[in-house]
């Protein structure tokens, strides 16, 4: 019954998507495609299996899909396909034009409020001593210049101010004599006032105020009543909060498009309704080796002291990068491969749908767009939906496309990115390994222990993988919480060799976002669309560093809107996490993992 009902199935796609049977394609003088002939004989394919080649109409003898006539461009050309004009319209295929533009994006970057380290001023103890009194018992407290702070009793500073009243009782004689005992006082931080109290009193004072040197708040409080301090402790710490400053976190790929000087808008959680301006002054040159982030610094007023240290902010600010106009194309037109990635052109010259497939270096990526530095032309018409799909029938054709840059050598199968790629494969794809997360590294190079840590990632992928096959949308979002905790938590300080680390760097960060467009679905149809672009990335990860544990990669060709897409799986029995209970065994085995 399930064999009958996907022969069904096929049937029906083949011929939604492929355009009607051989006799209508004779029929349609519109958009009739020449016909290849070997050897004198008309020779008909399939279209799921180019590699059937049969000299008269009928069924294929793999999926059972009507066979349709085959075309002299399959023959000529790897790099370029026909189509019907039904299969565009049915593929839901729409181009758009190469642009040219100056490239923007829009950053949202997390920080937090902190004081300005100028503004902090240590008050330290010049004398020893002992403190008696504490005017400030507590951080927090605010103070002004020239209020007292604590109370302290020194021998020291008594013998200096004997010195004084006797240099006082010498004025006429040694003048010089009165004014450096006076300026050993000051050196020592009284004020004026307090060592003319003395002079005034003739007396020495057994206790002394340490005054505070600045207005601001006391941040820090380092003494007790009764402690006894040395000379250059430091008794407090206070700090100006006005003006202060908000550091932001910004990851890697964000600098680019920052320069001090460029404005900033902020919120605060206290505060959401109010929006605070302030312009970029700093550009940390270290990036934290934990969160892989630089730090990113702007001075504000804090008059009405709202802002005050400790606040977590949420910036956003609209960076661009100066200089002339790029070329610019949809981030859903670029195959993603690397630096060099792919883009479907349409040829705008033929009489009939066909496209080609372009090479293309990309540049930044600048909101919904990517740059493209080379290989394409302002005014080009791009395939920006429905992109996937042609890259399948390319594929399945045996032509140039993203997973086969070897066309007519039969490596169209599909295949999960990066799987069992030999290094001099890699070296043909022209793949920077610095950009991107696929790499030629040696998985026997990678250390164990940093290994060994995707085994509890794999464990819970696969246990959301089987709460997709029970249609247990619950479980399988719990898991997706569990699965980014534990992805967080790999210490990537296990690894030393710098390529590996880049390599990490990348493929991680890929499988974040992908892991947020998990947790954004709103239902399971949702979850598992996303689910599918998480699997790829994972199935990458641990074919690239490894796993201790078997895994088998599974394909079914009809999820997706018939893209296509993978999933890992301990047994070889299918069981399909994306379909429905009557489609569960829909798939086959196309790869298989281990270290």
């Amino acid at each position: 019954m399930y064999g009958t009902g996907l022969l069904l199935i096929g049937l029906l796609s083949g011929y939604l998507i492929f355009g009607p049977s051989s006799q209508d394609l004779h029929n349609d003088h519109d958009h009739d495609l020449e016909m290849t002939e070997e050897n004198g004989v008309e020779v008909w394919t399939c279209s799921m299996h180019p590699s059937v080649r049969e000299d008269g109409p009928g069924n294929c003898p793999i999926c059972g899909m009507e066979l349709i006539p085959a075309t002299s461009e399959t023959e000529e050309n790897d790099y370029a396909m026909m189509m019907t004009e039904a299969a565009v319209k049915l593929a839901q295929i729409q181009t758009t034009l190469v642009i040219r533009d100056i490239p923007k994006k829009e950053l949202h970057l997390p920080g937090r409020i902190t004081v300005d380290e100028r503004q902090i001023t240590r008050v330290t103890t010049h004398f020893p001593g002992r403190i008696r009194n504490l005017n400030v018992g507590f951080t927090g407290a605010p103070i002004k210049e020239g209020e007292p702070m604590a109370t302290v009793y020194s021998p020291e500073l008594i013998n200096a101010q004997r010195e004084l009243l006797e240099a006082v009782s010498r004025r006429e004689s040694n003048p010089r004599l009165l004014e450096a005992a006076r300026q050993k006082l000051r050196l020592w931080e009284l004020s004026e006032e307090q060592i003319q109290q003395i002079e005034q009193r003739g007396e020495v004072m057994t206790e002394v105020e340490i005054l505070s040197p600045v207005d601001g708040y006391v941040i820090s409080r380092n003494i007790a009543e009764e402690q006894h301090v040395t000379e250059g402790t430091v008794i407090y710490e206070v700090a100006n909060l006005d003006p202060i400053w908000v550091v932001l976190e910004a990851y890697e790929e964000d600098l680019a498009w920052i320069s001090t000087g460029d404005l900033i808008q902020f919120t605060t959680r206290s505060n959401s309704g109010r929006t605070y301006e302030a312009a970029v002054s700093y550009i940390d040159p270290v990036v934290d080796g934990g969160s892989r982030t630089v730090g990113i610094r702007a001075d504000i007023e804090n008059n009405d002291g709202t802002l005050k240290p400790g606040m977590l902010v949420r910036a956003q600010f609209a960076g661009r990068i100066e200089g002339s106009e790029k070329l610019m194309v949809p981030a859903s037109t670029v195959l993603w491969t690397g630096p060099r990635s792919l883009v479907y052109v349409k040829d705008t010259s033929a009489d009939v749908p066909r496209f080609e497939v372009k090479e293309v270096e990309l540049g930044l990526r600048s909101g919904d767009y990517y740059v493209i530095e080379d290989g394409l032309e302002e005014g080009q018409e791009v395939v920006f939906n429905g992109a996937f799909r042609i890259d399948s029938e390319f594929q399945l054709a045996d032509k140039f496309s993203m997973m086969n840059r070897e066309p007519g050598s039969g490596a169209g199968t599909p295949r999960m990115p990066g799987m069992d790629m030999e290094e001099e494969e890699m070296d043909d794809m022209d793949m920077d390994t610095e950009n991107t997360g696929q790499s030629s590294i040696n998985k026997e190079q990678v250390p164990d222990v940093f290994r060994q840590q995707f085994d509890e990632l794999a464990k819970i992928y696969l246990e959301i993988k089987d709460a997709l096959t029970k249609d247990d949308l619950e479980t399988a979002s719990t898991n997706i919480d569990s699965f980014n905790e534990t992805l967080s938590d790999i210490d990537m300080d296990l690894v030393e060799d710098q390529e590996q680390m880049k390599v990490w760097i990348t493929q991680q960060e890929a499988l974040k976002k992908h892991i947020d467009t998990v947790e954004q679905a709103e239902d399971l149809a949702g979850f598992r669309n996303q689910f599918v672009l998480l699997s790829g990335a994972m199935g990458e990860i641990l074919t690239t560093f490894g796993v201790d544990r078997r895994l088998y990669v599974h394909f079914c060709p009809m999820i997706r809107d018939n893209e296509g897409g993978y999933w890992l799986s301990e047994n070889e029995e299918i069981v399909n996490p994306y379909m429905e209970e009557s489609m569960r065994n829909c798939g086959e085995i196309i790869e298989e993992i281990n270290f």
